[in-house]
């Protein structure tokens, strides 16, 4: 392995995808940066960068096609998602440079946030075999929500897209916590059938993290074979205060407002149309069908402890 100026090369034929607007342009800040660093060890790579919400598969594909082994996503959860949906899994490995919002997905995988420890890591981390999920006919890492939390994505990205980074969540949260109305919601999981008429937020996890620092799913882990099924029911303010407080200190999962359970395939059937959020993206539905695919992605990450 080729050493510059104390930077290794890193050993696959390397593109990288870059979503300039992610984490509020931080992806097109650093980018020149890590070209200079890349220049720096001789490395070759090829770059393609995302305009519209949706290129992230097209760049990722076209990257496959022109002969990458790896793929590296540069952006937050939204980006990645997007670039694992057009890799080819059977050939292809894919990583990632935080730079979104959130970046929840790689707390779990132990990842650096900071993103010159993770573009250094590309050139000494192993591959390792982690679950992916298909929801609908979409490939996720990490979660599928339906209600709550999809209202407050969604809220985000149209109301409050002026607000910089997490402020606009948190003022999304607060307006969705007090006017979004419960639901009812049939749930399939592992062939067990059960109804909730009071859901506030249906939950299938991956990953332990979401929207950033929260431990939604404190027990998930990505290379078990299984997803974290979490069901919120809608109390009062002060039960969903003491729900909020729970979940800061990872104390929820005995919370009465709560229903966890595992599984491999899940299916969401609900009263009414509803914003689902698939890694931080929404759509409207009123069902979607979810399935674990166990070991299906090789991803550049720090060895994993459990």
């Amino acid at each position: 392995m080729l050493q510059t100026a104390g930077i290794k090369t890193i050993p696959y034929k390397t593109a990288f995808v870059v979503n300039p607007t992610a984490g509020d342009g931080k992806a097109g800040r650093i980018w020149p940066e890590m070209e200079e660093e890349l220049s720096q060890s001789g490395q070759p790579y090829r770059t393609y960068f995302t305009r519209r919400a949706g290129d992230g598969s097209a760049m990722a594909a076209r990257a496959c096609y022109e002969g990458a082994e790896l793929v590296v996503a540069v952006g937050g959860d939204g980006t990645l998602r997007e670039v694992l949906n057009g890799i080819d899994l059977q050939k292809n490995i894919l990583a990632v440079i935080p730079a979104g919002t959130g970046n929840g997905f790689i707390r779990s995988l132990s990842i650096p946030l900071n993103w010159h420890k993770a573009f250094r890591g590309l050139s000494r981390w192993e591959p390792r075999r982690i679950d992916i999920g298909r929801a609908n006919k979409e490939l996720f890492l990490n979660s599928v929500g339906i209600g709550l939390d999809g209202a407050v994505a969604e809220a985000a990205s149209a109301r409050y897209k002026s607000i910089k980074g997490y402020l606009a969540y948190a003022v999304a949260l607060v307006e969705q916590a007090a006017s979004f109305s419960r639901f009812q919601c049939k749930v399939k999981c592992n062939g067990l059938h059960f109804e909730e008429d009071q859901a506030l937020l249906v939950l299938i996890a991956n990953g332990r993290y979401y929207g950033g620092k929260l431990c939604i799913a404190p027990q998930a882990l990505v290379d078990d074979g299984y997803f974290d099924l979490l069901v919120i029911r809608k109390g009062g303010i002060p039960e969903l205060l003491s729900l909020g407080a729970r979940v800061a200190v990872r104390k929820h999962l005995s919370s009465k407002s709560l229903t966890r359970m595992r599984g491999r395939t899940i299916s969401l059937e609900t009263s009414r149309l509803l914003p689902l959020q698939i890694d931080g993206d929404v759509w409207k539905t009123s069902s979607v069908d979810v399935k674990i695919i166990p070991a299906a992605l090789q991803i550049l990450a720090p060895k994993l402890h459990h």
